[in-house]
């Protein structure tokens, strides 16, 4: 059997890199050829059927990425993406994650998102501001739509640090530059019972393999990107539901699925279709690249 892993040729961490090591290690130990390529060397034809710069065609893609267009075009040719196109669109931008779970009836923070403008045009009016304050109350909290290590998200106290983050002061006057400007933002409630704490549950196929605890004494977000710190934890039967449900929302295969503690259970905050799996190793000893390889293995073999 033989694979290929996809990644983004102009982003380099040593942490993507350890992760797609850790799967190349794991597909070999099960005898499957994986092979590393970049994005950039795989380049979206619609002139070929075929694969440039792949040996042949390939029995599997693993897309440890959110190019999004080249899923797609595996998926044209009868080649299985683990996650697939429809996945990885989902989870990106985080509207579209809410609107899965809001579909599946699946508890989450009220989540409002703004209107849709253009990039050369912006934000002319800012009444919006005002309405999701109200429905909302302060504080709250604004995303960026993309986003990932909870970075482009901002806890706001009042309506003046609220403005500010569209470049305006507390009258609605443009002061400053825009922290924001025409991204694509959500706006949700804060759920303070929840300050600098989640958990992390990973999901693969039909089962929760592993969860941890994450709590930051410093920041409201509990990332470990952030300066969080992860330990094993033991979910409850509603909470291994709720992992499962919200990553069957979004169609994964395989998912990082972060819950919040709200007042009356647990709230799905995000669902992410290529989590961070290293914190979970250290913390549970549970090898997510092992279960991912094992997974795909057995969905290729049904074929």
């Amino acid at each position: 059997m033989r694979g290929v892993l996809i990644t983004n040729g102009f982003f380099w961490s040593t942490k993507f890199d350890e992760l797609a090591d850790m799967l190349v290690r794991s597909a070999n130990e099960r005898g499957v050829d994986l092979t590393k390529m970049e994005n950039s060397g795989c380049l979206v034809d619609t002139g070929l059927t075929t694969f440039p710069g792949l040996r042949g065609r390939p029995d599997f893609v693993i897309l440890w990425d959110k190019d999004v267009m080249l899923a797609e075009f595996f998926e044209q040719q009868g080649v299985p993406v683990f996650n697939s196109s429809r996945t990885i669109a989902l989870c990106d931008d985080k509207r579209k994650t809410h609107l899965a779970l809001m579909s599946c009836g699946l508890p989450m923070p009220r989540t409002i998102f703004a209107p849709m403008t253009y990039d050369n045009i912006g934000f002319t009016d800012h009444v919006f501001l005002k309405r999701v304050s109200d429905r909302l109350g302060f504080p709250l909290v604004v995303k960026e739509a993309f986003g990932s290590f909870g970075k482009q998200v901002y806890l706001v106290n009042n309506k003046t640090e609220l403005y500010s983050l569209f470049g305006l002061n507390a009258k609605g006057k443009k002061h400053g530059t825009p922290t924001l400007g025409s991204n694509q933002i959500l706006f949700q409630e804060y759920i303070a019972c929840s300050k600098g704490k989640d958990v992390r549950l990973q999901v693969v196929g039909s089962d929760v393999i592993g969860a941890m605890l994450r709590e930051s004494q410093t920041d409201f977000r509990a990332n470990v990107s952030s300066g969080g710190e992860a330990h094993a934890y033991e979910p409850d039967d509603d909470e291994i539901w709720l992992a499962k449900q919200a990553a069957h929302a979004v169609g994964a295969d395989f998912a990082g699925v972060d819950l919040l503690f709200g007042e009356e259970g647990m709230l799905v905050c995000e669902v992410n279709s290529n989590a961070h799996f290293k914190s979970l190793l250290q913390a549970t000893g549970v090898n997510t690249a092992d279960e991912i390889m094992n997974h795909i293995i057995r969905i290729c073999n049904r074929r």
